[in-house]
C-alpha cells in the first residue's frame, strides 16, 4: 500500500510537467500580456485578423484544467479571418489567485475584467468544457459586451454532474495537498459546478444572445444529454431562435484540437446567427 500510495503522488506532482507545454500559450504564435486588476492577475494572448481587420472577435475559455494553448489549432487556422483572445483562467497558468473560488461567478467577473481591457468590440465566446458555463453565464450577464457563446462539450445540466467519490476526497484539505495546483483547481470546481449551474439556470430567461453547442455523442467526460437539456430549457422559454446544436457521431470530449474543423463551422454558425439577431435587435436599442 506504501508503494502504490507514493506512486500515486509521483505520477499527480509529474502531472505540471506534462501538461506545461500543451497548456502554454507560446503555443500561439500571439503576444502575450499580463493583465494585473481588480484582484486578478491574467496572462492572454491576442492575435489580430492578417487579411480581415474588421473580421469577427473570438474570446476562446478553456476548460478544467487547461491553459490559453490548448486553443492553439484555433489560432493558426482563424488567424486570416478574426482577431482571437485566449487566456489562462484565475487557477491555472500564470493567472492569478492561484486557489481561485471555484465558482462560474468569479470566473465571468475575471473574464469580463480582462474583456474590457482586451477590446472594446462586442465579442464571440467560445468556451470548452467548464470554459462553457463561464461562457454561457457571461452570455447571460452581459449581452452588451458578448455578441454570442459556442459551447464545446459543456456541462449546463446540473443533474449531469455526478462527482466520483475520490474527488470528494482530495476535496479535503488534508489530502488536497496531494495535487498539483491546476488539478487542486480543478477538483475544486468540479465539486462546486453543480450548484452554480442550478443558480445558472434561473437566469435562463434574460438570454438574449445566441448559443450554440457542439458536442460529441461519445463524450465520456460531458455527457451528451447535457445538449438536450438545454434545447428543452430553451424552448419552454420561447427562445429557440437563439439555439442551435451540432452533434458529432462517434466523437470524444477533445474536440478542439481533435476535430478543429468542426469548431470552425460551428464559429461560423453563431457569428450567422448573432448577425441575424443583431439585424433584429441592434445593441443599443
Amino acid at each position: 500500500m506504501a508503494i502504490i500510495y507514493l506512486s500515486a503522488v509521483t505520477v499527480l506532482q509529474a502531472f505540471p510537467g506534462l501538461f506545461a507545454n500543451f497548456d502554454d500559450p507560446a503555443r500561439l504564435g500571439a503576444k502575450v500580456h499580463i493583465l494585473s486588476t481588480n484582484g486578478f492577475t491574467l496572462r492572454w494572448a491576442e492575435k489580430s485578423a492578417g487579411t480581415n481587420p474588421s473580421g469577427s472577435n473570438l474570446f476562446f475559455v478553456h476548460g478544467s484544467p487547461g491553459g490559453a494553448g490548448v486553443w492553439a489549432t484555433q489560432f493558426k487556422n482563424l488567424a486570416a479571418n478574426a482577431n482571437l483572445f485566449a487566456y489562462d483562467r484565475p487557477g491555472f497558468g500564470l493567472s492569478q489567485p492561484v486557489l481561485a473560488q471555484p465558482h462560474l461567478q468569479l470566473q465571468v467577473d475575471a473574464l469580463m475584467t480582462l474583456l474590457a481591457a482586451a477590446t472594446t468590440n462586442r465579442v464571440l465566446l467560445i468556451g470548452h468544457s467548464y470554459g462553457s458555463p463561464i461562457t454561457l453565464l457571461a452570455a447571460l450577464e452581459h449581452p452588451d459586451k458578448i455578441r454570442g457563446a459556442l459551447l464545446i462539450g459543456g456541462d449546463v445540466d446540473p443533474a449531469q454532474e455526478k462527482p466520483f467519490w475520490v474527488q470528494y476526497l482530495f476535496g479535503w484539505r488534508v489530502t488536497s495537498w496531494m495535487l498539483p495546483g491546476a488539478l487542486r483547481q480543478c477538483n475544486r470546481e468540479m465539486l462546486t459546478v453543480g450548484a452554480d449551474l442550478v443558480a445558472m439556470q434561473k437566469q435562463l430567461p434574460q438570454l438574449a444572445v445566441p448559443v450554440v453547442m457542439l458536442h460529441g455523442d461519445r463524450d465520456p467526460l460531458v455527457p451528451v444529454e447535457n445538449v438536450a437539456w438545454l434545447e428543452q430549457q430553451l424552448t419552454a422559454l420561447g427562445k429557440t431562435n437563439l439555439f442551435a446544436k451540432i452533434i458529432l457521431p462517434g466523437v470524444n470530449h477533445f474536440i478542439p484540437w481533435e476535430h478543429p474543423d468542426a469548431v470552425e463551422r460551428s464559429i461560423h454558425v453563431l457569428d450567422t446567427m448573432a448577425a441575424g439577431e443583431a439585424g433584429r435587435n441592434p445593441p443599443n436599442q
